[in-house]
């Protein structure tokens, strides 16, 4: 019966594209102020590193579809092949020191931290070092950002696992408005199990086995190692101890400063508690119809949509939210309705848009825009919570068939948006193009 009802989703999902028109889809921000001027490494800002690695997926499965083609006939087959070679793609190759997974992964960490000033190198880049870290904080560093805004400190371990949800969302989104010869299942399935194996290992009596073994093979010199050590434990030590001193971490073994990995069992009762939660409430994350190749499900001849839950861990505690992008009649809209938790306390949050809407008195015009409106938690143990919300507005104007200059402009006010590293208010316009090959009507996933 299982197999039956997967079959038929399957099935469904292919019905749903026989009409597949794109075969390249990138977005390339150029200029994302005020991040571009503003943080000590200037580039990339957050946004750029999300699309900047999304685009080199897109290249990269391109690649690989046009390997299953090249050697099966039949498509179950060249399904097959395109899905386990796309998976072992997002799991070894994420690790390469390029624009993918664990780069953009530490991408993120490194945004957060420069917009409190603090400088910092990725780890996973041909031109760094090639061993998934964010390095370059001292110890002070990291003391004085507990002390004076615990909240960034959080931001900063959490915003690594929010470039895997948030990366997911953006592709399934965009693939679904753009319909596109060939899928990115593979990769949302990887981030999803990503995100659920970090919050394994945080949970597990490895995490403990890891903090006495790993410092053997790190730096003596406390800002040449990661700077979180292992990001979803940390944030909960930091988390149930705001009131800590960083310098209450153990020693650093044969070194300088503190060791920086917290173990499982150096957390309390509570916050091991609340940690398995996290762990568990990560599962929402598969509940993508997108994983299993249904990138649109059509209602009628004028309605199609794709719902999917997201979870993300936040400096207040986390972000479950349930997305709905859809067309009418042609036209991409979006809805969404999201909730933040603290310890205690729940808020919610919605939001709507429309995408990439022509402008019928300008040709070759067309403007998206999202508003959003949340009530969030100020801190993970407070009750008080507060209003806030932010508007997204862009417009793409083609300037070839293949080409099209873009514009986003992004006001918010103080609290957490995906994909912006600021939890103070922030006004930001990103200037770049975009570039798109079409595709074969072949309907093929």
């Amino acid at each position: 019966m299982k197999k039956n009802v997967l079959m038929g989703l399957i099935l469904l999902g292919w019905a749903t594209v026989s009409q597949a028109q794109t075969k390249l889809s990138l977005s390339v921000p150029l200029l994302d102020l005020p991040q571009n001027t503003q943080l000590p490494q200037n580039y990339p800002s957050m946004h750029q590193s999300l699309q900047w690695s999304a685009d080199v997926y897109d290249v990269s499965f391109w690649g690989i579809d046009a390997a299953s083609n090249s050697l099966f006939d039949k498509k179950w087959t060249q399904t097959g092949f395109s899905y386990a070679t796309g998976l072992l793609f997002s799991k070894y190759g994420s690790e390469l020191p390029l624009p993918l997974g664990v780069w953009g992964h530490e991408e993120y960490h490194r945004s957060v931290l420069g917009t409190k000033g603090i400088a910092s190198k990725n780890g996973n880049w041909i031109f760094h070092r090639w061993d998934g870290t964010v390095y370059g904080p001292s110890d002070e560093d990291l003391a004085n950002l507990k002390a004076t805004d615990n909240n960034a400190l959080l931001y900063a371990y959490t915003a690594g696992v929010q470039y895997e949800t948030q990366l997911t969302k953006t592709s399934v989104m965009n693939d679904f408005y753009n319909e596109r010869s060939f899928y990115k299942a593979p990769l949302y399935l990887y981030n999803a199990h990503y995100v659920w194996n970090y919050f394994r290992f945080a949970t597990s009596t490895h995490s403990d086995s890891v903090k006495v073994i790993a410092p053997k093979f790190e730096h003596k010199e406390a800002s040449q190692r990661d700077f979180a050590g292992a990001d979803l434990t940390a944030w909960a030590y930091d988390m149930f101890n705001p009131n800590a001193s960083y310098y209450d971490r153990d020693d650093f073994p044969n070194g300088e400063g503190e060791n920086r990995r917290i173990g499982f069992h150096d957390l309390s009762e509570e916050a091991q508690k609340y940690l398995v939660k996290q762990k568990r409430l990560s599962l929402l994350n598969f509940l993508n119809p997108a994983i299993i190749l249904v990138n649109r499900i059509r209602i009628n001849e004028e309605l199609t949509i794709l719902p999917f839950v997201q979870y993300s861990p936040t400096h207040f505690g986390n972000s479950i939210s349930l997305n709905m992008p859809f067309t009418y009649k042609g036209d991409g809209y979006f809805l969404g309705v999201n909730r933040f938790a603290n310890y205690k306390h729940a808020h919610y949050g919605v939001e709507a848009g429309v995408y990439q809407r022509p402008i019928d008195a300008l040709q070759g015009l067309s403007m998206s825009c999202t508003v959003k409106l949340w009530k969030q938690p100020d801190s993970f143990f407070g009750s008080k919570a507060s209003w806030g919300g932010a508007i997204k507005w862009g417009v793409a104007y083609a300037v070839a068939d293949r080409l099209a200059l873009t514009l986003d402009v992004t006001g918010k006010t103080a609290g957490w948006l995906e994909g912006n590293p600021y939890l103070k208010r922030n006004f930001n316009p990103v200037l770049g193009f975009q570039y798109i090959v079409p595709g074969l009507n072949s309907g093929r996933l």
